[in-house]
């Protein structure tokens, strides 16, 4: 008599090592994406960082600052704005200094969660203005033109240049911004 319970057994054993791999590869895809969204996650918080000491650097020491502003991208739909806030339990816990307004910088974006605003250490009612926007407080500068980054589009993927407009006519700081043409 041939014993023919190792072959009925193979096409089982078969069914089961398929499904095991396709979890495997699933997981894997998982762990994958995840991946990915960290990484994006990461760079994202680099270039938030990256124009906040920029501003900051401009503003407070009143020196030239160049920021390459290149977001991966990470979403179709993204914005970095600047924010004026009044609401003072906000800019305490984000600010280091205990002021019951501040500026900040907001990503914003319908598929990524997780990124807090940035307070942009400043004067609250610092101006941000370009050239030709008849104040007549920034200048033309050689391989730039001035961006207004106060509308909604806020900051566009660039090169940043920051001025410190020392001849302003105005209480307040003001900073001319620029983007590389």
């Amino acid at each position: 008599m041939v014993n023919f319970k190792g072959q009925e057994e193979a096409p089982f054993q078969l069914l089961v090592a398929v499904i095991l791999m396709t979890f495997v590869i699933l997981v894997g895809l998982n762990a994958m994406n995840e991946a990915e969204k960290q990484k994006c996650f990461n760079d994202t918080e680099k270039q938030l960082n990256d124009l906040k000491l920029g501003i900051e650097k401009t503003a407070v020491y009143r020196q030239p600052s160049g920021v390459n502003f290149n977001p991966s991208g990470c979403t179709k739909k993204e914005s970095f704005v600047l924010i004026k806030s009044d609401e003072e339990r906000l800019c305490k816990s984000l600010c280091l200094n205990s002021s019951r307004n501040c500026l900040l910088l907001r990503y914003s974006t319908p598929d990524l969660t997780g990124i807090q605003d940035k307070c942009i250490d400043v004067a609250y009612d610092t101006q941000f203005r370009s050239e030709g926007d008849g104040t007549g407080s920034c200048e033309k500068m050689e391989g730039y033109y001035g961006i207004n980054v106060d509308s909604g589009q806020g900051f566009v993927p660039g090169v940043y240049q920051f001025l410190y407009s020392p001849n302003s006519g105005v209480v307040s700081p003001v900073i001319c911004v620029y983007i590389k043409e």
